[in-house]
């Protein structure tokens, strides 16, 4: 579970986000919609500790977080070393057989030894996809994650990501695919001037 209560986050003076009370519950995926700048990424950035907030508390497993960003980042080298090689910097095991099966799901497998430089946009936000999810962890922080996709593969991902979900994992998403979020969220929250209301669910 996460827990936000009075959270503030400045931008020198300017407040642009500002959430009372929120609480986020495993086993669940939450959609967060809104247009640019109002504070949706910003959000996504404070739970996955890369950006600090000036007031409130934030009370989660940090341990147990993994963030996946909108502009993905890989090492310099081909699809297999970035899907192993993040794992083995940080004494992880590599589950090969998974990065198998990942691959075969998005029909990427021929690219395994392509170089990241030469992938698409669509191709690079599937490793990224990929690479997110062999970690295994409990809480999951996605930042336009099917953006870049095609309609075979935003599907795949939304399977992916409902399984997780019923096995109790706890899903953040931050999108502009409203039908998206209607069709994989148990609730659907709007940002608008850096504040969270609750939508649908």
């Amino acid at each position: 579970m996460i827990e936000i209560k009075n959270l503030k986050k400045y931008y020198e003076d300017r407040l642009i986000l500002e959430i009372t009370n929120l609480n986020f519950s495993k086993g669940k995926i939450y959609s967060i919609l809104g247009r640019n700048g109002a504070g949706k990424s910003t959000l996504l950035k404070i739970l996955g500790g890369i950006l600090s907030y000036d007031e409130g508390n934030l009370r989660y497993d940090r341990d147990n977080v993994i963030l996946s960003t909108q502009e993905p980042l890989f090492f310099k080298g081909n699809v297999i070393y970035n899907l192993t090689e993040p794992f083995k910097l940080r004494n992880l095991k590599v589950e090969l057989d998974k990065v198998t099966i990942f691959l075969k799901e998005f029909q990427i497998e021929k690219l395994k030894e392509s170089s990241v430089d030469n992938l698409s946009g669509g191709e690079k936000a599937k490793i990224q996809f990929i690479r997110t999810i062999l970690y295994n962890k409990k809480i999951l922080l996605l930042d336009e994650p099917t953006a870049s996709m095609d309609k075979k593969s935003t599907y795949v991902v939304e399977r992916i990501l409902s399984e997780l979900r019923d096995m109790g994992c706890l899903i953040i998403i931050v999108t502009h695919d409203y039908e998206q979020a209607v069709r994989i969220s148990n609730y659907i929250y709007e940002v608008d001037e850096g504040k969270i209301i609750q939508r649908g669910t």
